[in-house]
């Protein structure tokens, strides 16, 4: 059974968060400077990072590892949460793109992710991992089995594809 306003919360919280992906950057970078190397084997293993880190410490505290924007990751989670949307197991990763810096946006790679929810539910999310000069690589928001997508994606829109509610109805 489907809770008023959930799903129209959960599509504005995505809303926020896909912008801010394409039109923010927390350290702003001179205009032409290069970006500190990224590469599709470090963006990989970043998602090991945090799949590993979810499977072994659960998602209590997980934000503040490995995620580059740990208020936006946690507003992400606390709404995962609500919907009652655990994590499965590692998620394959179908296709990558590298996303150029643009303007005061930051680039990075996108990992285009399949996996399931700890209740078997199919998702496909865009999983975005950034590398701030002078840092290792992180993820931009970490909660990678919610169906979350990049705005302007080039994978195409629709690309994601969100779980349904798992919390038990009350009856």
């Amino acid at each position: 059974m489907r809770r008023p306003g959930t799903l129209a919360a959960w599509c504005s919280t995505v809303a926020v968060i896909a912008a801010c992906v394409t039109g923010c950057s927390a350290v702003p970078r001179e205009t032409g400077a290069p970006m500190p190397e990224l590469t599709r084997d470090m963006a990989e293993a970043t998602l090991g990072k945090v799949v590993n880190g979810v499977s072994e410490s659960g998602v209590t505290g997980f934000c503040s590892r490995h995620v580059r924007s740990a208020g936006s990751c946690a507003m992400l989670l606390d709404d995962a949460l609500k919907r009652c949307l655990l994590p499965g197991g590692r998620p394959r990763v179908e296709r990558a793109a590298r996303i150029p810096q643009k303007g005061k946006s930051e680039g990075g790679w996108l990992l285009e992710l399949h996996g399931r929810t700890a209740d078997g539910q199919p998702y496909v999310s865009e999983f975005f991992v950034v590398r701030p000069a002078g840092e290792p690589p992180q993820a931009a928001f970490g909660v990678y089995w919610a169906g979350l997508g990049l705005a302007g994606s080039p994978f195409g829109p629709g690309n994601t594809k969100i779980p349904r509610h798992a919390c038990p109805s009350s009856s």
